[in-house]
């Protein structure tokens, strides 16, 4: 049996709890980037296998951009923010930048707009993965991604190994003032051991069988 069938909604529930602390964090980040009040909440939060992940954007095909970080310390993997073109080009307008017809053809200063975007994200769950469960876990420098899913998933699943094919999905949905509604998507692939090791720290450990 797989760990991943031993992850209720017991442990579903403390993996989203982590994902509102650091929506909190992010959205505080956010809003003195904008200049703007911004509110982020955590609708929801799954588990599901890698393969999968390209169904919630509904076409295979559609281009989408966040950024990628590596995760180091007593945690491995890594952590994507990725989101639907038309709500990356909804924020870059709110940083007063172009509105870019073609994410595929973006310029420096976008794609570091970007990056520092999907930093922000990132890195907040990773200060909120620390801090809920006391280890010690960094993030490593961002890299801009800007492609189809179905080449993201293709990338993704190469960093992972042979039998840790889950991702923790985390939904986020962001509210900037003037009800502009933004949504995305916190993506933290891990490996068996990395799950294991955070829930034994808060409690709901894994017998591994």
């Amino acid at each position: 049996m797989s760990i991943y069938d031993h992850i209720d909604q017991m442990r579903l529930d403390a993996l989203k709890e982590m994902g509102n602390i650091g929506a909190g964090n992010a959205a505080t980040s956010i809003s003195m980037m904008l200049d703007k009040k911004v509110d982020i909440n955590v609708p929801d939060v799954k588990l599901i296998p890698l393969s999968k992940l390209w169904e919630i954007f509904e076409d295979p095909e559609e281009v989408v951009s966040g950024a990628m970080i590596g995760v180091g310390g007593d945690l491995s993997g890594a952590i994507l923010f990725l989101m639907h073109s038309e709500s990356i080009k909804k924020l870059l307008e709110l940083m007063m930048l172009p509105r870019p017809e073609d994410l595929t053809q973006l310029d420096e200063i976008t794609r570091s707009a970007i990056g520092e975007l999907g930093n922000i994200m990132c890195s907040s769950y990773v200060v909120s993965l620390s801090n809920f469960t006391g280890m010690n876990i960094h993030s490593l420098p961002p890299n801009v991604v800007v492609d189809m899913i179905a080449a993201i998933v293709s990338e993704v699943s190469l960093i992972t190994t042979e039998g840790d094919d889950y991702i923790i999905l985390i939904e986020t949905n962001m509210k900037v003032e003037d009800n502009i509604d933004i949504s995305g998507y916190i993506i933290y692939i891990p490996d068996q051991e990395s799950i294991m090791r955070i829930f034994k720290q808060i409690g709901l450990e894994i017998k591994d069988e």
